[in-house]
């Protein structure tokens, strides 16, 4: 069990190693962008580097949501973003990757694309990523093609960390399962009007079970 049962978010993202791969799952009803918007000036706390991969175009809404609630969207702006699928611009997109193509060609072009940017970049965010899982839903050929070239092998890559934002709601649950069993931990945002945060669901470390992350509304 975690030892001190609340961690800040700063000490959170401390305890992450490189190679990890991390899931957040959120619900629709929930006002994720506030989590997305904490993660990413956490990391800079930190003192890590971050990209984000947009996946059909989710950077744009959480952006959007953060921009209409009064916060400040430069952090966003600045970022460096790799695009997967979607037309909208949101950031600094160094590049796109065609997902009409098959899933090597997908692969190929990702990494060369992650090669240009990465350098001091330890930390890739990831939002969007259950618009693609849903968009394949029963084609189980589709699906495993994603997960054997897009994603296990990033997995254990010691010159990353991985955090995966998804909404819970739009994934098949076959599939969320498979996505929290890859996870080297997995995380749920506890929402209320008092209070947002994280629990911890899953964890490669057993002592990390039971442990909630507070979040600071801004």
């Amino acid at each position: 069990m975690c030892e001190s049962q609340h961690l800040t978010l700063s000490d959170f993202i401390e305890r992450l190693r490189p190679g990890e791969d991390v899931v957040v799952e959120y619900r629709s009803e929930e006002p994720a962008y506030l989590v997305f918007q904490a993660l990413i000036r956490g990391v800079l706390k930190s003192g890590k580097g971050f990209i984000i991969v947009d996946d059909l175009d989710q950077l744009h809404v959480f952006r959007t949501h953060i921009l209409l609630s009064g916060g400040d969207t430069s952090i966003i702006d600045s970022a460096a973003v790799i695009k997967m699928g979607g037309i909208l611009p949101t950031g600094k997109v160094v590049g796109r990757v065609d997902m009409t193509k098959e899933p090597p060609v997908r692969k190929k072009h990702y990494e060369e694309l992650l090669a240009k940017v990465e350098g001091e970049h330890l930390f890739r965010i990831v939002v969007g990523f259950e618009k693609i899982l849903s968009s394949k839903r029963g084609d189980p050929r589709e699906i495993e093609g994603i997960f054997g070239y897009l994603i296990r092998p990033h997995l254990g890559k010691r010159e990353k960390i991985t955090i995966y934002m998804v909404n819970a709601d739009i994934i098949p649950l076959e599939t969320l399962k498979e996505l929290r069993e890859h996870a080297t931990r997995a995380l749920m945002v506890v929402f209320s009007r008092e209070k947002i945060g994280l629990q911890v669901v899953k964890s490669i470390f057993p002592e990390d079970y039971g442990c909630e992350i507070s979040i600071q509304k801004e």
